[in-house]
């Protein structure tokens, strides 16, 4: 069995996110992992395209619209939230006695970009905070970290979460271990409830709860199993809980990773 390593969680944000919740999320996850944090906050030049085009204007959180944008607020902005951003990091991880750094970045948001070492995972909402009244748009990261070969993890309510534990188990021998020792690691950490949804081919019950064993005898007392069918998955992937899923292509292609988002409301976990 291969144990995947998760040396550095990185936490990637923007001028239009939440921020707060996702930067206290990767902190806790890195906790749980004994990993080290990253923040990095990305300065979309798309933004600064926008203050070319003069009848373009900013839509407050309750519709409000103000006067044109133009590049010097926008590099305020930009100044103001990564100043915010390094804080909030410094502190959470402070208080979790955990080493971080911090990165601010310019350019199209991508994987390029980020920088990213072999065994980091990558921490990103997948929604912009409120504008507009209840208006919400769809991360640009999003597309990008669907295809990549990284492991991620898509917060999804903007607002910190309890994060029980559901594995979805499916494929071989080798990737349900994977993702079984990582979610018994995560909710053993955390003293989190673990639930695995076991796919057929993806071993039995009683060597299921051997690997959750092999990393909390407690755990695995109060491990729940279920066989998946969409409504179960669907209730017990709730909002507030983490998902945690095998991303690799041979299991879960793009078609059906956006699916499982469809079809859940809980944070997911992509493990590459």
């Amino acid at each position: 069995m291969t144990e995947h390593r998760i040396a550095q969680v990185v936490v990637a944000c923007d001028v239009v996110g939440e921020n707060q919740a996702c930067v206290e999320t990767a902190a806790r996850l890195a906790d749980w992992l004994d990993a080290t944090l990253r923040g990095i906050f990305v300065e979309d030049e798309a933004l600064l395209h926008l203050t070319a085009i003069p009848p373009v204007r900013y839509v407050g959180p309750t519709g409000e619209s103000f006067a044109a944008m133009d590049e010097r607020s926008v590099l305020h902005q930009f100044e103001s939230h990564a100043a915010r951003m390094r804080a909030v990091l410094e502190a959470a991880a402070r208080a979790r006695e955990l080493g971080w750094t911090f990165d601010v970045v310019r350019g199209q948001p991508n994987m390029a970009i980020l920088n990213m070492g072999d065994q980091d995972l990558l921490v990103i909402e997948t929604q912009s905070r409120p504008f507009a009244g209840s208006a919400r748009l769809a991360s640009r990261l999003l597309t990008v970290v669907l295809q990549s070969k990284r492991p991620i993890l898509l917060l999804r309510s903007g607002a910190p979460a309890a994060h029980d534990i559901v594995c979805l188990v499916q494929g071989t021998a080798e990737s349900a271990a994977r993702v079984i020792v990582l979610a018994a690691r995560l909710a053993s950490a955390g003293k989190r409830a673990l639930t695995l949804f076991l796919a057929t081919d993806a071993g039995d019950e009683l060597g299921a709860l051997e690997l959750v064993r092999s990393v909390s005898p407690e755990l695995a007392q109060r491990c729940r199993i279920e066989r998946p069918s969409q409504n179960m998955l669907a209730s017990t992937a709730a909002a507030g809980r983490l998902l945690v899923v095998d991303a690799d292509p041979a299991i879960n292609d793009a078609a059906a990773l956006r699916n499982l988002l469809a079809t859940t409301q809980a944070d997911i976990l992509f493990l590459r």
